[in-house]
């Protein structure tokens, strides 16, 4: 049992100061964000001041290492975030890492492994598991409301890179040998979803491309591009369902996020623009009552113990629109490690389960190679 207020460590002056930084900040009464870190001194100090952090690092050994800290927040590239990520554990500290969250099922399980032997706490920075709709539809597929699960959809469609704009820092996901690309990025988030809302899958069938070629960076130049950024793949749930899933950041339109479940009582779909977010997700929900020809999917209601956040209600601010909206669902899942540290909670998604989802991205990749389904149902704990 921890008592007090936990000390946050934040590695990343990029997205982890941007959307973790104000997730974190949302549970001030739980929480304190303390510490950043970077690389270098000065953009650690810089950083700093700029987002209102008292102590600067610019050694992720030493904010391991700090007594002060009681959880880091492990940004960068995968590479390095296993690295990172075993100083943390090994200086005793709790851990939230990143999506993609490793570079392999093994590193995963390795992490996993060090984590349970330390008697610590891990959670996934998946932030689509926090968006209040998927609690919801999880209590209402569990409740029977549309019956037995026969076939879900799920698709994740993004125009990242068919036109990158000046400024964005995310051109190195093109670059192979840094564990990032659509398939461990996307496809990631979509499956701790499809596991958490239907359960274990036990094979994959999937086809994993290049379809962009080479990148047009905003100053002309053009940048071979190394990692894949479309993917689809079929999958058998240990349920008997049947599901597909597919994603591109090379998607023109950009129509978003979406899963489908279709039942034999009724039908769920959950629609999000860009990155899944409250500021534009909807659920719909159907019952197969009588016969008919047209869709009769209407949109429900999410209540708002579902909006819940360190005893409050937490609604969309003005700083959201600097992180895709992702500070509700982040601060969901953070608050979930708070409670499993605390002890009166689960953690959701916890290490175990990043390392099953890892499982899952490596099977793919698998699969693509061989052109055969791979066998996935030793993956789930």
């Amino acid at each position: 049992m921890t008592t007090g207020k936990l000390k946050v460590g934040i590695v990343s002056a990029n997205w982890g100061a941007m959307a973790h930084l104000p997730a974190w900040r949302t549970l001030s009464d739980t929480v304190e964000v303390t510490s950043i870190c970077t690389s270098r001194q000065e953009s650690a100090e810089k950083a700093a001041a700029q987002f209102g952090v008292a102590r600067p690092f610019w050694s992720y050994e030493d904010m391991c290492n700090d007594p002060d800290i009681d959880i880091i927040d492990a940004g960068t590239n995968p590479v390095l975030r296993e690295k990172i990520v075993t100083a943390a554990l090994n200086g005793g500290k709790h851990v939230v890492n990143q999506i993609p969250f490793a570079t392999s099922g093994e590193a995963a399980k390795k992490l996993d492994t060090l984590r349970a032997a330390k008697g610590l706490h891990g959670a996934a920075a998946a932030s689509v598991m926090g968006l209040p709709h998927i609690a919801l539809m999880k209590e209402m597929i569990e409740s029977g409301e549309i019956g037995e699960i026969f076939q879900v959809h799920c698709s994740w469609q993004m125009s990242f890179f068919l036109q990158i704009q000046p400024g964005f820092p995310y051109t190195w996901f093109g670059k192979s040998g840094l564990g990032v690309s659509v398939t461990r990025n996307n496809g990631s988030h979509m499956l701790h979803v499809l596991r958490h809302l239907f359960g274990p899958v036990d094979s994959v069938s999937a086809q994993i491309k290049i379809q962009l070629k080479n990148w047009k960076l905003p100053g002309g130049e053009i940048q071979p591009v190394e990692t894949d950024d479309t993917g689809h793949a079929l999958l058998n749930f240990a349920s008997g369902a049947m599901g597909m899933l597919s994603t591109s950041w090379t998607a023109a339109d950009s129509p978003g996020f979406s899963i489908e479940a279709f039942g034999s009582k009724g039908r769920l779909k959950l629609t999000s623009l860009a990155y899944p977010s409250i500021a534009s997700a909807k659920l719909y929900a159907s019952r197969n009552e009588a016969p008919h020809h047209v869709p009769q999917g209407a949109e429900i209601d999410v209540p708002e113990r579902f909006f819940m956040a360190d005893g409050r209600i937490v609604a969309l601010g003005d700083d959201d629109v600097f992180n895709g909206g992702q500070r509700v669902s982040l601060a969901r899942v953070f608050e979930s490690l708070t409670r499993g540290i605390k002890g009166t909670g689960e953690v959701l998604p916890d290490f175990a389960r990043a390392a099953e989802v890892q499982g899952l991205v490596d099977a793919f990749y698998e699969s693509d190679r061989t052109k055969a389904w791979v066998d996935t149902a030793h993956l789930a704990g």
